[in-house]
C-alpha cells in the first residue's frame, strides 16, 4: 500500500503537517497528539483555539494505522500512485491561488469514511502491482485461520454477518470470535473490499426524502408450474399469516447482502432469501427464494412437494419439559406417544427469525427451535429442541448473539390463584463437533402480577427488556453477572412510560381537554393494546424504544436511560453513542463485567414523534442512528430522520426532525400481525413483509433524484 497516502490522515491541522502517532481526541472534538498536548498545551486547543479543553480519549484506529505504516517496508510506488497523488495534488490549488480541498474528499467529512476512501484506491493499486510481480500475494481474506475462526460456532454469528454503520464497524474483530480461540484484530482489508462509495453518495443524496421501491409478492414466487393450474397455490401455500419476522446480514467474504423472512400459519411456515450484491446498484432482476418450509408437526423441505417425514423426537432434536411441580427442573424423558399427539394438536402461533435459527412458539406450551443454517451437522429446516410447558407462552425472543432464548410464561399460584408471570431462559451450547447442546432453562420470577407480553435483547444479549399487559410497564433485567454467567438474573429498572393523567406534548406541557377525557378509561377499551413494541436501541446509545396503541395520545416515545451503560459493565458519564471517545474506545470493556455496575438512576424522554400518531404496531431503528421507521395499524410506513437520535437531548427546545410517508403495508387488527420491518445491515434500505405475504424494499442507495426515473419522492409529514 502506498505509504504517504495513508500518512496523509495522521496530519492533523494545528501540527505543521507533522504525522502523528498518538493521536486522541479533545473535548472540543478536534484530533491532537497526546504528548504534544501534555507538554505544551494545557488548556488550549492547537487547531480551534479553543480554551478550558482536555484529552478525553485515545483513538485507537489512528494508532493502529501508525503501527501498520511504521512496520511496513518502503515499496516503490507504482504508476497508478503516481498519477492519484498527482491529480490530488493539483486540485488542491484553485485557480485564484487558494488553498481547496479536492471536490472527492469534501463529499465525506467523516474521518472512518476517508481512511475507508484512500484504502480502497490503495488496494486497487496494490493489486496492479502485483500482478506484474513474480512474488505471489497472500489473500488475508481467505486465510484458513479467518475462515475457521467464523465457522466453529454456529451458534454465534460470524464477522461478516454485523452492522457496517461507523459505531459497529470498529468493534467487530474481537467480540465476535469464539472464546476458545485467540483474538484478532478486524480485517479492514475484507470489510473495505465491498463498500460502494456510489451508493454512500447516493444514499446521501436521496434520505429521507427520495427512494425506489421494489415489490415481490411471495404468492408468485410458489407457482406450481407441473400441475395443471399452475397458479393455484395449493393446500401449502400460505395465503395470510398470523405472524412473520425478518433477519438481514451482510457477507463480505461473498461481497453479499443476505435478507431472510419467515412467514408464520398456525399450521406452516415459510423460509425466504434474499440476496443483494454488496456494490451493485441495480438490483431488479434479483428476487426472493423459497429457502424451505415446514410444518408444526416437524416435517420439513426445500418445497412443499418434497417434505421430509421426521420421528418425533428427532435423532437430533433435544426435548425438555418444565411441568412446576416440586422440582424447577426440566424433564427428559417425556413419552413420545405424549410427545407426537402434543405436536399434532399445537397451532404456531409467534416466530423469530436471526441468521441461524428459527424459533417457533404457540398453544399448549410447545416451542421449537429449528436449524436453517446450510452449514454444519443439521439439514436446513430441521428441529433441533422442543420445549414443553402446561402454561401458556406468550412471547418468545432470542439473543443476537444466538446463545440465549427467552420465553414468558403465566402460572397461577396453587393457594391464592392469583398470575404469577415467568421468563424462561434456554442456554444454547455449541460443543467442539457443531452439535448444539442445550441446558437446563433457567427461571426468573418477575416481581409483578402483571403478565409478560413482549421481551427484547439488548445489543451484548447481557439484558432483556419486557413490557406487561395491563398497567403498560417495562422492566429491564440483567441476565449476565462476571464469572456467575447467567445464574444470577436481576431487575435493575422498571418504569410506567405512560402514567395516567401525565400526558405530555412534544414540548412537555401536559395536555387536557377533550383529548385527556377521551383517554380516561380507553386502557379497559379491546381497541387499545397497550404497549406494542419495546426494544433497546443501538449499542452504546442507552436507550429504548416504546410503541403502543391506545385511543388516547400516546405517541411513540425515545428514552435514555442514566446510570450504567446496558451494553457495557463499565460506567459512563457521556452516553453519547456516537461521539469519538465511545466509537474508537477499546471493545475489551465489554468482557471486564463487574456486579457493581448495574445501576440505572433516571430516565429521560429525547423524542416524541406525535407526528405518526398513537396507533404504532412496529418500530425498526436505523443502525446508522439517524432513523426510524413506524408501521401503523392502518399499514401507514413513516420514516422519522434526524441527525443522531440517540445523543440528541430532552431538555431545551424540541430537536428537528423529518417525517416523510415512506410506504404502504397490509393493515393489521393485533400488533402480533402487524408487518416486520427492519433497516438493512448498512442503513441504506428498508425491508418490510406483511401478512399477505408482500415482500418490499425501501431502497435510498439506489440512484439519485432526477436522473434516475425510479427513484421517485415520499410524502412530506413534517419538516
Amino acid at each position: 500500500m502506498d505509504k504517504t497516502s495513508l500518512t496523509n490522515l495522521l496530519r492533523f491541522p494545528g501540527y505543521n503537517q507533522a504525522v502523528i502517532g498518538d493521536a486522541a481526541v479533545l473535548s472540543c472534538g478536534c484530533l491532537t497528539s497526546e504528548a504534544v498536548f501534555t507538554k505544551e498545551y494545557t488548556e488550549c486547543c492547537p487547531n480551534c483555539h479553543a480554551e478550558d479543553v482536555s484529552l478525553l480519549a485515545p483513538v485507537e484506529p489512528l494508532r493502529q494505522l501508525y503501527r501498520f505504516i511504521d512496520l511496513q517496508g518502503q515499496r516503490r510506488p507504482s504508476n497508478s500512485d503516481r498519477s492519484r497523488r498527482s491529480t490530488v495534488k493539483k486540485s488542491i490549488k484553485g485557480d485564484d491561488g487558494s488553498t481547496q480541498l479536492p471536490s472527492k474528499v469534501t463529499e465525506s467529512m467523516n474521518l472512518l469514511t476517508l481512511f475507508h476512501k484512500y484504502a480502497k484506491e490503495e488496494q486497487s493499486g496494490v493489486s496492479e502491482a502485483e500482478s506484474n510481480s513474480t512474488v505471489a500475494a497472500v489473500d488475508i481474506a481467505k486465510s484458513k485461520s479467518f475462515e475457521d475462526a467464523s465457522r466453529v460456532l454456529k451458534g454465534t454469528p460470524s464477522q461478516h454477518s454485523v452492522s457496517v454503520s461507523p459505531q459497529n464497524l470498529l468493534h467487530q474483530g474481537s467480540d465476535l470470535v469464539p472464546s476458545n480461540l485467540p483474538k484478532q484484530d478486524p480485517n479492514f482489508e475484507t470489510l473495505l473490499e465491498y463498500v460502494s462509495e456510489q451508493k454512500e453518495y447516493n444514499f446521501s443524496k436521496c434520505f429521507p426524502f427520495h427512494r425506489k421501491v421494489w415489490s415481490f409478492p411471495t404468492s408468485q414466487l410458489k407457482l406450481n408450474l407441473g400441475s395443471v393450474n399452475p397458479f393455484k397455490l395449493g393446500a401449502f401455500g400460505i395465503k395470510k399469516s398470523i405472524n412473520s419476522s425478518i433477519h438481514t446480514f451482510i457477507d463480505f467474504h461473498a461481497g453479499l447482502e443476505i435478507t431472510r423472512f419467515v412467514l408464520l400459519s398456525e399450521k406452516k411456515w415459510e423460509l425466504y432469501e434474499y440476496l443483494l450484491p454488496s456494490r451493485e446498484t441495480s438490483i431488479a432482476h434479483t428476487k426472493p427464494v423459497l429457502l424451505c418450509c415446514g410444518k408444526s408437526t416437524g416435517e420439513f423441505g426445500e418445497s412443499s412437494n418434497n417434505l421430509k417425514s421426521v420421528d418425533t423426537p428427532g435423532d437430533h432434536e433435544t426435548v425438555k419439559s418444565n411441568e412446576f411441580g416440586n422440582t424447577a427442573k426440566a424433564d427428559n424423558q417425556l413419552p413420545k406417544n405424549n410427545l407426537k399427539k402434543r405436536l399434532e394438536s399445537w397451532d404456531q402461533t409467534y416466530c423469530h427469525l436471526t441468521r441461524n435459527f428459527l424459533v417457533i412458539s404457540g398453544t399448549k406450551g410447545v416451542m421449537r427451535v429449528i436449524n436453517i443454517s446450510s452449514e454444519g451437522r443439521y439439514q436446513m429446516g430441521e428441529p433441533i429442541y422442543t420445549y414443553l410447558s402446561n402454561f401458556p407462552i406468550r412471547c418468545i425472543a432470542i439473543s443476537p448473539n444466538e446463545n440465549l432464548i427467552a420465553c414468558s410464561i403465566t402460572g397461577r399460584e396453587r393457594i391464592s390463584d392469583k398470575e404469577q408471570p415467568f421468563i424462561v431462559l434456554h442456554r444454547m451450547i455449541v460443543n467442539a463437533e457443531q452439535w448444539v447442546n442445550f441446558g437446563d432453562p433457567i427461571l426468573i420470577t418477575v416481581p409483578y402480577r402483571d403478565p409478560i407480553k413482549l421481551v427484547e435483547f439488548n445489543a451484548l444479549s447481557s439484558h432483556i427488556i419486557c413490557a406487561t399487559v395491563w398497567e403498560s410497564r417495562y422492566i429491564i433485567i440483567k441476565l449476565k453477572d462476571g464469572e456467575k454467567g447467567y445464574q444470577r438474573p436481576r431487575l435493575v429498572w422498571s418504569e410506567l412510560p405512560f402514567k395516567s393523567g401525565s400526558r405530555q406534548d412534544d414540548e412537555g406541557n401536559p395536555i387536557s381537554g377533550r383529548e385527556e377525557l377521551l383517554g380516561t378509561d380507553d386502557e379497559l377499551m379491546m381497541a387499545s393494546e397497550g404497549i406494542t413494541e419495546v426494544q433497546f436501541g443501538n449499542k452504546y446509545s442507552n436507550t429504548i424504544i416504546i410503541t403502543s396503541n391506545y385511543l388516547g395520545y400516546r405517541p411513540p416515545v425515545l428514552i435514555r436511560l442514566h446510570g450504567t451503560q446496558i451494553d457495557s459493565a463499565k460506567p459512563n458519564p457521556s452516553n453519547d453513542s456516537l461521539s469519538i471517545e465511545n466509537s474508537f474506545s477499546n471493545h475489551d470493556r465489554d468482557d471486564d463485567d463487574n456486579g457493581d455496575y448495574s445501576m440505572l438512576k433516571s430516565s429521560e424522554v429525547l423524542q416524541r414523534f406525535s407526528e405518526v400518531g398513537s396507533s404504532i404496531h412496529v418500530a425498526a431503528i436505523s443502525p446508522r442512528g439517524d432513523g426510524i421507521v413506524f408501521a401503523d395499524k392502518d399499514g401507514h410506513l413513516y420514516l422519522v430522520s434526524a441527525p443522531n437520535l440517540s445523543s440528541q437531548s430532552g431538555t431545551g427546545s424540541p430537536n428537528k426532525k423529518t417525517v416523510v410517508l415512506l410506504g404502504e403495508v397490509a393493515n393489521a387488527e393485533r400488533y402480533t400481525e402487524a408487518a416486520s420491518i427492519q433497516f438493512s445491515a448498512d442503513g441504506g434500505k428498508v425491508f418490510a413483509v406483511d401478512r399477505k405475504g408482500l415482500f418490499q424494499v425501501f431502497d435510498f442507495t439506489k440512484g439519485v433524484p432526477g436522473k434516475d426515473l425510479d427513484v421517485v419522492k415520499c410524502k412530506i409529514i413534517s419538516v
